[in-house]
């Protein structure tokens, strides 16, 4: 199994999205078109695309959104979720040398959407979902999680195409009054 991508791989790094979140935003926008990114990232994951992959990211945009939005959860997004989730028995065992080891009776599939489904209901539970937004960047599809109180966007680039967008219809405005007299700026 891949190692967690919770995990920062260093003291000072920051905190990874939790593995559900980085599932969601495999799916994109730029400039208005849409791209799927996840049959590469189920790649870099060390497992084979398959068509119940695709049902679950969705269920758990859906719930996503549904919390950042505080709104109750949709009925048939939990099922999908619940039932991934229950898709693949797992359980921890002891060694006598006081390591833990985790094992599934489930294929690496069954085990991979487990996971995803397992780490959305963390994230999704009532003592986390508080931070969950979407993206308020015009065209971003992308949902994150808030580590400031006043964060907006899912990164900088989209933090700068908002800014940008902003001063251009200010712009914009203070200079359609000119054109509404009739004076023309050549």
């Amino acid at each position: 199994m891949p190692p967690s991508p919770t995990s920062p791989t260093s003291p000072t790094a920051a905190p990874a999205a939790p593995l559900a979140l980085d599932y969601a935003n495999t799916l994109s926008a730029s400039r208005g078109r849409a791209s799927d990114h996840l049959a590469a990232w189920l790649a870099d994951h060390g497992v084979e695309p398959e068509p119940r992959f695709g049902p679950l990211r969705d269920a758990i945009r859906t719930l996503i959104a549904a919390a950042a939005d505080e709104e109750p959860y949709p009925a048939p997004a939990l099922a999908t979720v619940n039932a991934a989730s229950a898709s693949a028995p797992q359980w921890l065992e002891l060694t006598g040398s006081g390591e833990v080891v985790a094992h599934a009776s489930a294929s690496e599939t069954d085990r991979m959407l487990a996971d995803l489904a397992r780490s959305a209901i963390a994230l999704l539970s009532d003592d986390h979902h508080a931070g969950l937004r979407a993206c308020q960047a015009p065209g971003c599809v992308q949902f994150f999680v808030r580590t400031h109180h006043r964060q907006e966007f899912c990164g900088a680039a989209c933090g700068n195409r908002a800014r940008a967008a902003r001063h251009y219809q200010r712009r914009k405005e203070q200079e359609d009054p000119a054109v509404q007299k009739g004076t023309n700026r050549r």
